[in-house]
């Protein structure tokens, strides 16, 4: 699905406490407009660029998805150069979709599709100054700022500047003080009023929250009360008062409204329409006992439960085994169950997946390779089967949610090998804290862990017969393929017709039962193939059956057939997995072909068969349909009207949808399901024909011939010769 219906926003760290008002604002809009929201953001945003923490940033590769109406940048959020840079090139590769930028203007993105939103920082700054002067009639007002230079501080600069006058007031650059937005510039400046080296002001308005908190901190610890002595107002609104003395006045500013306005300004854009002239949303007063108001007791109360909420969570994860518990585990299974039983640990969040590459084990790999396999962690939802989507298939993981939901993309990654990605989903507008950081660590750690102790049984399991041969199975290995391929090739006078076969199976199993089952298939593989064929494993996942016996595509595709039938019956795929866990495809290799080429192909084709399969996953109904196919192979005498009864369809409806999902009637799918147990007796024993024919559940002998014939083209008879 293609469809450009969501809405993506790109932060860095939204845990933090601005940025997750503003993403509240954006999904509430979009949800006003009927749109669902898809947040990509890192968990780390120093103001350095760390090389070590370099692969999280593959995060916003996800913008590249089609499936994106528009997109809003909080731009404010990325505070280091190179990491700017990275997104704006992103940005730069967007030009088909409208985009939003929450923040300053930057000559990067003019691009005729970028438009800019922010607040007023020279509005709000004026305010809390005419806060001083009007309700609490004061005239001598320091201001302390950030980098001197930089535009958010003489913005603020300007807005102070700007309301003093208008009182009547000259403007004094000496009361300016420029700092680093940080509780250590408050702590500086505290330490020189008290010194007398500054003199003390009647108030100090800081440009933000956190310089604000050193003063009220370094003057409390010398004596320097507040507001008898001096006046203190704040800016921003961190949420973080109650761990201060006195409760801090300050200014919230319009967070939740601007994220609403880049929705509306988003869809205007998406429609063609001419936007509306811009006003930046004012803010809001936050009073408090600082400037010598008093605080609001209702919002106080908010405050307090929301840093109660916040502080049990913390304990929670803190004092509790999750990171015992999964270092312990020896399955992805496990993994996924601890996971489960943890939830809770989680503020308020509805669902979570935990999504991995095909190779997420192979701690050798340097990209992540093929699709992601996206599993539920919560218990309640662990019946669902995987979803196997493309990572920038969002629609994927949407298709079991509410109409409201939004999901946040988090990468899970350690050191220099990513996993994949851990998606939280919430139907409220709301977003993770600092909390859930401490999470994705413990999940990155424990993933490592389980790779690590697999490898080792793996090593131990296995025998190193020679360079060109698969240590675990037997077969040829990519090395020995490309080396025996190639000689064929080049001295064939007809096409190779070859089977490719990709499982995807291995992720929820040990390195023992990986083994186990793919001894079994490198044993159906290798009689397949008979004297003259070749087999070989090509990739953790992939075999490669070629220079079969075939003369056209159409034998070759009843050869495969007849695999398959083989595999689904001598090894346990039906019994412990399911039949999409294995996909196929027949090939045609011309002669004097390029061995490189000719696996170029395979990876071509197999990859057009997993997207089909995402496709088909995306069905409301297709984890039920799933179900009830494997059943359906594995029992042979599974019913509609059975189905219809224990699963509440109508007749007709589930005719359609088992249509819709497999291109294939349930009716002829049954008849598949005997005819292909027949193939695998005929291909594996020497019961007679009347014999297979009541095993596969037919009474009347002349039926099951014609049956037979139908789907094979010949009779048991001659397919058992040909065999």
């Amino acid at each position: 699905m293609t469809e450009k219906s969501m809405i993506g926003i790109i932060a860095a760290e939204v845990n933090n406490i601005e940025q997750s008002q503003i993403v509240k604002g954006i999904i509430a809009s979009a949800q006003s407009f009927g749109r669902r929201t898809v947040i990509f953001s890192n968990l780390y945003n120093n103001y350095e660029y760390s090389e070590a923490l370099a692969l999280e940033n593959s995060i916003y590769d996800l913008v590249y998805s089609p499936q994106l109406r528009g997109i809003v940048l909080i731009q404010e959020a990325i505070i280091n150069e190179k990491l700017r840079s990275i997104i704006y090139h992103v940005i730069e590769q967007r030009q088909d979709i409208p985009v939003v930028v929450i923040g300053l203007y930057f000559p990067a993105l003019d691009m005729p599709n970028v438009r800019f939103i922010d607040t007023d920082d020279e509005d709000d700054i004026a305010e809390v100054v005419r806060h001083f002067l009007e309700v609490h009639q004061l005239t001598k007002i320091d201001l302390l700022t950030g980098f001197q230079g930089q535009w958010p501080s003489e913005r603020r600069v300007a807005g102070y500047r700007r309301m003093l006058e208008s009182h009547g007031i000259p403007y004094d650059p000496s009361r300016v003080h420029y700092g680093d937005f940080w509780v250590s510039s408050g702590i500086s400046y505290a330490k020189r009023y008290i010194s007398g080296e500054l003199p003390m002001p009647e108030a100090i308005v800081c440009a933000n929250d956190h310089m604000a908190y050193g003063l009220l901190d370094t003057f409390l610890e010398n004596g320097i009360r507040v507001p008898q002595d001096v006046r203190v107002a704040g800016y921003e609104y961190i949420h973080e008062r109650i761990y201060h003395t006195p409760m801090l006045s300050t200014y919230c500013r319009g967070r939740n409204q601007i994220g609403q306005n880049a929705v509306m300004m988003l869809e205007t854009m998406a429609k063609g329409e001419p936007l509306p002239s811009f006003r930046p949303p004012k803010g809001t007063w936050i009073s408090g006992e600082s400037c010598g108001c008093h605080s609001n007791l209702e919002q106080l109360r908010e405050e307090v439960e929301r840093m109660r909420t916040k502080q049990q969570y913390e304990k929670w994860n803190v004092l509790g085994t999750q990171e015992q518990q999964l270092t312990l585990c020896s399955t992805l299974e496990e993994f996924i169950d601890v996971l489960g039983k943890h939830q809770y640990m989680i503020r308020w969040v509805q669902n979570m997946y935990l999504c991995l590459f095909e190779n997420w084990y192979d701690t050798s790999a340097t990209e992540p390779v093929g699709m992601l396999t996206c599993r539920s962690v919560m218990p309640w939802y662990r019946n669902r089967p995987p979803v196997t989507c493309t990572p920038t298939d969002f629609h994927a993981l949407f298709v079991n949610a509410p109409d409201t939901a939004n999901h946040f993309y988090v990468p899970l990654f350690f050191e220099q090998h990513i996993f994949g990605y851990y998606v939280l989903e919430y139907y409220e507008p709301d977003s993770y804290d600092d909390v859930f950081r401490n999470w994705m660590k413990t999940v990155s750690i424990g993933l490592t862990f389980l790779c690590m102790k697999n490898d080792i049984r793996y090593l131990l399991q296995c025998q190193n017969l020679s360079e060109h041969h698969d240590a675990l199975t037997g077969v040829y290995n990519l090395q020995g393929a490309e080396k025996v391929l190639s000689v064929r090739l080049s001295s064939a006078a007809e096409p190779l017709y070859s089977i490719a076969v990709k499982f995807s199976v291995f992720q929820m199993q040990t390195r023992s039962q990986q083994t186990e089952f793919l001894t079994q298939v490198a044993d159906v593989l290798r009689n397949f193939v008979q004297k003259d064929g070749i087999c070989c494993r090509i990739d953790q996942q992939i075999f490669l059956c070629t220079n079969l016996p075939c003369h056209s595509m159409e034998e070759c595709e009843m050869l495969m057939n007849r695999l398959s039938a083989v595999l689904l019956h001598s090894t346990n795929l039906l019994k412990e997995r399911n039949m999409h866990t294995v996909l196929y495809s027949a090939l045609k290799f011309e002669p004097n072909t390029d061995v490189k080429e000719c696996f170029a192909q395979v990876q071509q084709k197999l990859a057009e068969e997993t997207s089909l399969l995402a496709q088909r996953q995306s069905s409301p109904h297709t984890s039920t349909l799933y179900v009830i196919r494997n059943r359906l192979y594995e029992t042979l005498a599974l019913s509609a009207d059975i189905v219809c009864k224990e699963y509440s369809f109508s007749a007709g409806y589930f005719r359609q949808i088992y249509k819709d999902c497999f291109g294939i009637s349930f009716h002829q799918d049954t008849i598949n399901a005997r005819i292909y147990h027949a193939i695998y007796l005929l291909s594996t024993t020497v019961m007679s024909i009347a014999s297979i024919a009541e095993k596969c559940g037919y009474e009347d002998y002349n039926y099951f011939l014609r049956q037979f014939q139908k789907v094979t083209g010949m009779t048991p008879g001659q397919y058992r010769k040909n065999v």
